[in-house]
């Protein structure tokens, strides 16, 4: 029997919910000072917090596994040098605020901050996404109140006031960073159904993120991950068993964008779990499948315990004998169809197996995996053949196709061209506002001077003298002008606080 006080407990609550609001008032006021800072100011306060956490990436890393019991150490101080690094260069050249102008339509842009932005933070990567999402206000000059996974409580309070101590040290304002230090669900919806909240950066899992659409904010969020991996006849084994291994063992497989279930062309089937075993993964009998197929998933029902374990250690509780540096735990699907627990999203070193006669049976399987859960997110194809892989991602619902490359790094662009970023959106497959791999830049709206154009956009469009430019060719007005609108822009912005 609980021995918690119920009036105990109605006090907590209470003072959670008071502690929203009095977030959100400090953030306003914070938000005002940065809306008056110049995109360059922002940029170097953004640069020069992130220079100053980046020594404590390995201290907080540490942190957040022994707080949490999710992912591996040198893995997630990777992912916070990372957010540390490439947060703050990364759009050094795209404008994040400011005045600029199009020629050729003839409008002047006047960017404009959110103002306070309310931030989910995930159990997975608790103190990267913090970092990454911190920084990314800093430099569109918005305040940032995070709501934190309760597993990580702790580690993410202490980053979240260190950085806001290194953005005073450099010149920001009080309380442009906040975290709400008694996370419950009202709390937070809370947080999320304030007026005074501008847009919500939802990260963590789908309930939340679909509460923060429900919230009557603006909201960008994202969806769930449940990665499925072709590896065709004509793949390069050795170089797709290697990359896929090393993703999957990536954090103990806790990032969404992990692969989820192989499906291996018959025809190289035998080789590829013989190269996968020589990458240190486990290959699993029938028997010993089923055994993690009711750990994981005893009942039916999801097993938390196994999110960012170690494959030894997950493979120990359901009773199979591996060695203790086992990498991933590979589990056969013999007949795979709807419902098939196997084919659910792990967020663990656990891999789904099915043996396909062709890329049409794999997207078969794909599409079953996609009625449980990944889609918009992200898939990977191993193949020699371009034209397989723009099929492969023509057919199926995920907006983000990896080829012969790892579904957890490059989904990001660490060796692809897609944007950087830790939050990945889903688009309309995946209930998400945004298709896009998410970054700053969503966080500016940009107001649109239009002067006189002769046959309008449609005129200009037609003769294809007006295709609108990157951001980053756009002409900047003269130094006087734009003094003038950032005055204009700051006084209304003083008006509408």
């Amino acid at each position: 029997m609980s021995s918690s006080n119920p009036i105990d407990l109605a006090d907590h609550d209470l003072a959670a919910l008071q502690e929203a609001r009095d977030l959100l008032g400090r953030a306003r006021q914070a938000a005002a000072t940065l809306a008056l800072w110049t995109p360059e100011e922002a940029k170097r306060v953004a640069k020069a917090v992130a220079e100053a956490l980046l020594p404590r990436a390995e201290f907080y890393a540490e942190w957040a596994v022994r707080e949490s019991r999710i992912g591996k150490v040198a893995d997630k101080i990777a992912k916070n040098q990372i957010a540390c690094t490439l947060t703050p260069t990364a759009w050094d050249n795209v404008a994040l605020g400011g005045v600029r102008r199009n020629d050729a339509l003839r409008i002047v842009e006047i960017g404009r901050p959110a103002g306070v932005v309310v931030g989910l933070s995930n159990s997975t990567s608790p103190v990267a996404t913090i970092m990454f999402k911190a920084i990314m206000c800093l430099m569109t000059r918005n305040a940032l109140v995070i709501s934190p996974h309760p597993v990580a409580l702790g580690c993410c309070t202490a980053v979240t006031h260190e950085l806001q101590a290194a953005i005073e040290k450099a010149g920001g304002p009080a309380h442009a960073l906040q975290i709400l230090t008694r996370p419950t669900v009202e709390a937070t919806g809370a947080l999320m159904r304030d007026a005074r909240t501008d847009v919500i950066l939802a990260t963590g899992g789908t309930p939340m993120v679909r509460a923060a659409y429900g919230s009557g904010n603006p909201a960008i969020g994202v969806g769930s991950g449940n990665v499925p991996i072709y590896v065709d006849a004509s793949a390069d084994i050795e170089a797709a068993s290697q990359t896929i291994v090393a993703a999957k063992n990536f954090d103990h497989g806790s990032p969404c964008s992990a692969p989820s279930v192989l499906m291996l062309n018959a025809s190289i089937a035998p080789q590829m779990q013989q190269a996968l075993a020589r990458q240190g993964a486990h290959v699993c009998t029938d028997a010993e499948a089923l055994q993690i197929q009711n750990y994981a998933f005893p009942g039916g029902k999801f097993n938390g315990k196994v999110v960012g374990r170690p494959a030894f250690e997950i493979a120990q509780a359901a009773g199979v004998q591996v060695p203790v540096h086992c990498q991933a735990l590979v589990c056969p699907i013999a007949q795979p169809q709807a419902g098939h627990v196997l084919l659910k999203e792990k967020l663990s070193p656990i891999l789904g197996c099915v043996v396909v006669a062709d890329m049409d049976q794999a997207m078969g399987v794909a599409r079953l995996m996609l009625q449980h859960s990944g889609s918009g997110h992200t898939s990977g194809i191993h193949t020699a053949s371009a034209e397989q892989a723009v099929v492969w991602g023509a057919a199926l619902d995920y907006y983000r196709v990896v080829v012969n490359g790892s579904t957890v790094h490059d989904s990001t662009g660490a060796n692809t061209g897609l944007p950087y970023t830790f939050p990945i959106g889903t688009g309309y497959a995946g209930k998400s506002s945004v298709d896009c791999n998410v970054g700053p830049e969503l966080l500016v709206n940009w107001k649109r001077v239009a002067f006189p154009l002769p046959g309008g956009w449609a005129g200009a469009m037609a003769s294809g003298a007006a295709l609108p430019a990157a951001p980053g060719q756009l002409s900047t007005l003269t130094p006087e002008l734009q003094a003038t609108v950032l005055r204009i822009v700051q006084e209304e912005l003083e008006h509408l606080r």
